[in-house]
């Protein structure tokens, strides 16, 4: 009994190959920021040919049904991208004040202290 108590139960059901670490010695690491954060003019040639697909598809859906169902999903759509907006800069401001919050009280108390 002793040693069925021993057995670990939380071993994993499938183990991976470490094969990674053949392929992790073929890659160039990054060594400037600028390899990094490179973009090329292919990136956005490619981004403007998607935005234009995706504006030519909405201009022939809004030429195929009417103009109401065109306001309402509109409408729709704004609110959803409102949301998302307001919801990043919400997150951003609460973040900038948590920081400022936690600065204080490490000032307060460093004053009180010295």
């Amino acid at each position: 009994m002793s040693s069925w108590l021993n057995e670990i139960v939380h071993t994993p059901a499938f183990i991976k190959a470490d094969a990674s670490n053949k392929t992790d010695k073929n890659k160039q690491q990054p060594t400037s920021p600028k390899q990094v954060r490179r973009f090329g003019w292919t990136r956005f040639i490619e981004l403007g040919f998607l935005l234009s697909i995706v504006i030519g598809a909405i201009w022939l859906i809004s030429k195929i049904v009417t103009p109401q169902v065109v306001t309402v999903v509109s409408v729709i759509a704004g609110f959803l991208i409102l949301r998302f907006i307001v919801r990043v800069i919400l997150k951003v401001a609460f973040t900038l004040l948590s920081i400022l919050f936690w600065l204080a009280i490490v000032c307060a108390i460093l004053l009180y202290v010295l």
